[in-house]
């Protein structure tokens, strides 16, 4: 709701959405400001819409505003199957990258192929990293949500001179990075959080430009509300998950 003044980076001391501090989306009737409203792009349904603007607006600027994705280049994506990730995936093939991804379940790597993605690893596999860069090389672009240990393997994968984009770290800080390969590749390690109002204009205009919709996985009613965070607990999902007013 308040993202500040600059496009580099969100103001320290006055940020704020709907959820933080302020109450969140999980309800009948939410009040924001008029300069937040957005039309809804012709193609989706309201259930789409509503998938559409915080996942598909954490994606859009990690690898559009953050990288600087270009046609053609190779992209990574970790994690496909949550929401970021796959909004990620959709804007790297509509700007004409080659789109590679990560996942711990088999099943979610198969209905990405069916997308338009070039291949997967499941990365729960022993040696993943160096089985996935026989396979396909080294990456040009490589966009993250979760951190953690895999990140040195990620610094394996890149190219020289690649672009790395952590948006969040689910899987928590690293015990250890070979610091190394990020100045010997001269590696840009990009942070992206959310986005700007001129992010959220890129994006919707990507969205119509294209007919994307978002990848939902399932849709609650809001008296369903409790079985719908119970959903993603097992993060079985592929795509979002929406809840309803009926």
């Amino acid at each position: 709701m308040n993202w500040g003044s600059s496009q580099g980076y969100q103001d320290p001391t006055g940020f704020r959405i709907l959820g933080l501090p302020d109450d969140g989306t999980m309800a009948q009737y939410v009040k924001v400001p008029v300069r937040n409203l957005a039309p809804k792009p012709a193609h989706l349904s309201f259930e789409e819409a509503a998938a559409l603007p915080l996942a598909g607006l954490t994606a859009y600027r990690a690898l559009i505003s953050r990288a600087q994705l270009k046609k053609g280049e190779k992209v990574l994506i970790t994690g496909i199957g949550g929401g970021v990730a796959l909004f990620a995936a959709q804007f790297a093939i509509a700007a004409g990258a080659d789109v590679y991804v990560t996942s711990g379940s088999d099943e979610k790597i198969e209905k990405a192929l069916k997308m338009g993605i070039k291949g997967g690893v499941n990365y729960t596999h022993m040696d993943w990293s160096l089985s996935l860069k026989k396979r396909t090389g080294e990456f040009d672009v490589i966009v993250d949500g979760a951190g953690g240990d895999g990140m040195d393997a990620l610094f394996d994968l890149a190219h020289p001179g690649a672009r790395i984009v952590f948006y969040g770290a689910t899987r928590g800080n690293p015990s250890g990075l070979t610091t190394r390969r990020i100045f010997w590749k001269q590696l840009n390690i990009l942070g992206s959080t959310m986005g700007s109002p001129e992010d959220f204009q890129g994006m919707a205009e990507m969205i119509q430009q294209h007919t994307i919709k978002p990848v939902i996985d399932k849709v609650f009613s809001m008296e369903e509300g409790e079985a719908a965070f119970r959903w993603m607990d097992d993060a079985s999902q592929f795509g979002k998950i929406v809840l309803k007013i009926q």
